[in-house]
C-alpha cells in the first residue's frame, strides 16, 4: 500500500477531523479537514511527523506551510488546475488531488475524470491544499462588487476592472484574472465565470491573496 493509499484509506475510516467551515461547503461545495490524523494506535499511523513529512516531500510541497484535505463532489477545482496549467498562472495556493473515491470509497483511477462533458461525477476528488485564510469583509465586496459579472461587461469596462485590481492589490493577480477569464471564453459551453470574493483567500504568512475555483460548471 503506497503513502496516498494509506492516505485515503485514513480519510474512510474516519481517521482526520472534519472542520467546521460553512463558507467553504457553501462557496465550494467542499469538505474540509484537518490534516493531522486522530489515530494513536494500530497500523494506521500515517500522521506521526515523519510520515507526514515524507507524505508532503512526495507532494513536493512547500515546507513550513499547514495544510488541509479538501473533499469535493464536483468537478470545478479540475477545471481550475486545468487553467493553472493552460494559462500558467502564478497566484494561486498549493494544491495536489491526492486520489478519487466511489460512493462505496473504492480508490478509483484518476482516468475517471473527464472533463469537457455535461456529465456529472458520480465520485468524490480527495486534495491537500495549503491552509488559506479567508478574505475580510472589505475585499470580499471589493471582488463581489468589481470582478464577479465581469462576464457581463464590454471589453473596455473589463479592462478598467483589471487596472483597479492592479491599483489595489498588483499586477500580478490582475493578469491572472485575465487569463482565468481567457480560459473561460475558451470553454464556455462547458463552464460559468463564478470569480467572487469568497474565492479569493489569503496565504496566513504572507498574506499575499491568491485564487480558488473561480468557475461553476454550467449543465
Amino acid at each position: 500500500m503506497d503513502m496516498s493509499e494509506k492516505f485515503l484509506r485514513c480519510l474512510v475510516d474516519g481517521k482526520f477531523e472534519r472542520m467546521e467551515c460553512p463558507q467553504c461547503e457553501n462557496t465550494f461545495l467542499t469538505n474540509v479537514y484537518a490534516m493531522e490524523c486522530n489515530e494513536t494506535s494500530g497500523t494506521l499511523q500515517l500522521f506521526c511527523e515523519k510520515c507526514r513529512k515524507a507524505f508532503l516531500a512526495d507532494l513536493n510541497s512547500p515546507s513550513g506551510r499547514q495544510y488541509v484535505i479538501l473533499e469535493k463532489y464536483a468537478l470545478g477545482l479540475e477545471y481550475f488546475k486545468d487553467a493553472i496549467r493552460a494559462e500558467q498562472l502564478k497566484n494561486i495556493p498549493f494544491i495536489r488531488r491526492v486520489g478519487v473515491l466511489d460512493e462505496n470509497d473504492h480508490i478509483l483511477d484518476p482516468s475517471s475524470i473527464c472533463l469537457f462533458t455535461h456529465d456529472e461525477p458520480e465520485f468524490r476528488l480527495i486534495y491537500i491544499m495549503e491552509r488559506l485564510e479567508h478574505l475580510d469583509d472589505e475585499d470580499v465586496a471589493f471582488f463581489n462588487e468589481s470582478v464577479h459579472e465581469i462576464d457581463w461587461m464590454a471589453e473596455a469596462e473589463r479592462e478598467r476592472v483589471y487596472g483597479w485590481v492592479s491599483e489595489r492589490y498588483n499586477q500580478s493577480l490582475a493578469e491572472d484574472i485575465r487569463k482565468l477569464y481567457h480560459y473561460y471564453l475558451q470553454h464556455k459551453d462547458f463552464l460559468a465565470w463564478d470569480l467572487h470574493g469568497n474565492n479569493l483567500m489569503r496565504r496566513a504568512d504572507t498574506k499575499e491573496i491568491v485564487i480558488m475555483d473561480p468557475y461553476t460548471l454550467r449543465t
